[in-house]
């Protein structure tokens, strides 16, 4: 007699306000063509802001998952921009805002197709680190002069 199958769950479509994570892939051809992937893409972090019907969807990343350089270059846009907005205010205006408003910051957002986005506790990809990389570069470019020779 045959056992019966085993109940299985259907994972939860993702909904605005999920946490997700993005795929931990290479960058194809269509990915190229379409902007909708890019590889320091893979593995950040954030929630969705906006699904839409042709199946991407608007990601508010989180700037903690950022890789540094990424996220310094955005710090720094959003800094010189409140500094910006502040100076434009008047005095009285400036002396008006609360702590939290003269302290905004921007959102560090993406858009992506909805199938390179996981629920938020998927596992968090292994990044090598610039040594490793560097590393793994020279000896693929040895491997890549070796063959030239032969």
């Amino acid at each position: 007699m045959a056992q019966p199958a085993a109940p299985t769950t259907a994972p939860k479509p993702l909904a605005e306000g999920d946490p997700v994570r993005l795929a931990d892939r290479e960058t194809t051809a269509p990915d190229t063509k379409s902007g909708l992937f890019y590889p320091y893409y893979r593995g950040l972090t954030g929630t969705i802001a906006k699904l839409y019907s042709d199946s991407t969807a608007a990601v508010a990343v989180d700037p903690e998952s950022l890789p540094d350089d990424i996220r310094k270059r955005h710090q720094t846009g959003t800094d010189a921009m409140r500094q910006k907005w502040l100076d434009g205010l008047s005095e009285e205006g400036r002396n008006k805002l609360s702590a939290a408003e003269k302290k905004f910051s921007l959102r560090y957002s993406l858009l992506v197709s909805v199938s390179d986005l996981s629920p938020g506790d998927a596992p968090e990809p292994v990044r090598k680190s610039l040594p490793e990389i560097e590393e793994a570069e020279a000896a693929h470019l040895a491997e890549v002069a070796k063959r030239k020779k032969s």
